[in-house]
């Protein structure tokens, strides 16, 4: 191919690209990652073996499953510490990070189901991981912090978690993982919003 066919060949991908990230920030990286990965639309499952219904169903079945590998992963990783749950280390790890929480700031920066996330947190303060104290701008409501106990062994657990974090995308090269990344977080930023609007009716979602 010489040249000019190359380059008529990059403006059509770059006019797909842009069609694709309507008013999106893009920059050269993200498109080269893109532009890279269009290679492999053509040899992708055209069958979908787990639920036998559509590409979309696929995609969130297969979602899921990776969800259930991390949380098994995490929680053999975590053994002979005192989290019963991958979600009680991943409640600690963030209040570790974010120092004094309320309870439903922590659910919401976890974006985890608030009945599911109250026991969590419960279980956290009966096994002395966290406490609560009274909020010193609000009298009528507490905060959370980690105890002694909680910041010896969210340590502890950092140094166990990351081979359990390695395993879920080991399968991929560097590159491969960033370009991962880069469409995880495009999920993220279009369903974080409708977590928070609790109040909104399903049938209104996207």
């Amino acid at each position: 191919m010489d040249g000019f066919g190359l380059t008529k060949q990059l403006i059509l991908l770059l006019e797909r690209f842009m069609e694709e990230r309507q008013n999106e920030d893009v920059d050269l990286p993200v498109f080269l990652d893109w532009a890279n990965a269009q290679k492999t639309f053509d040899t992708a499952p055209k069958e979908y073996h787990i639920t036998g219904h559509s590409l979309e169903v696929e995609i969130a079945a297969y979602i899921g499953r990776l969800s259930r590998y991390s949380n098994t992963y995490i929680k053999k990783s975590l053994e002979g510490l005192p989290f019963s749950t991958d979600m009680e280390f991943a409640f600690t790890a963030i209040l570790d990070g974010a120092g004094q929480v309320g309870k439903t700031d922590l659910i919401r920066m976890m974006a985890y189901d608030k009945s599911s996330g109250m026991g969590v947190i419960k279980r956290l303060i009966t096994n002395g991981i966290i406490e609560e104290f009274p909020n010193p701008e609000d009298k009528r409501g507490k905060l959370l912090r980690l105890t002694e106990k909680g910041k010896e062994n969210v340590q502890l657990g950092y140094h166990k978690a990351p081979k359990a974090a390695n395993l879920i995308s080991k399968p991929f090269t560097a590159i491969e993982k960033r370009r991962l990344l880069h469409l995880l977080k495009r999920l993220d930023d279009f369903h974080y919003p409708m977590y928070l609007n609790e109040k909104q009716d399903f049938d209104e979602l996207g």
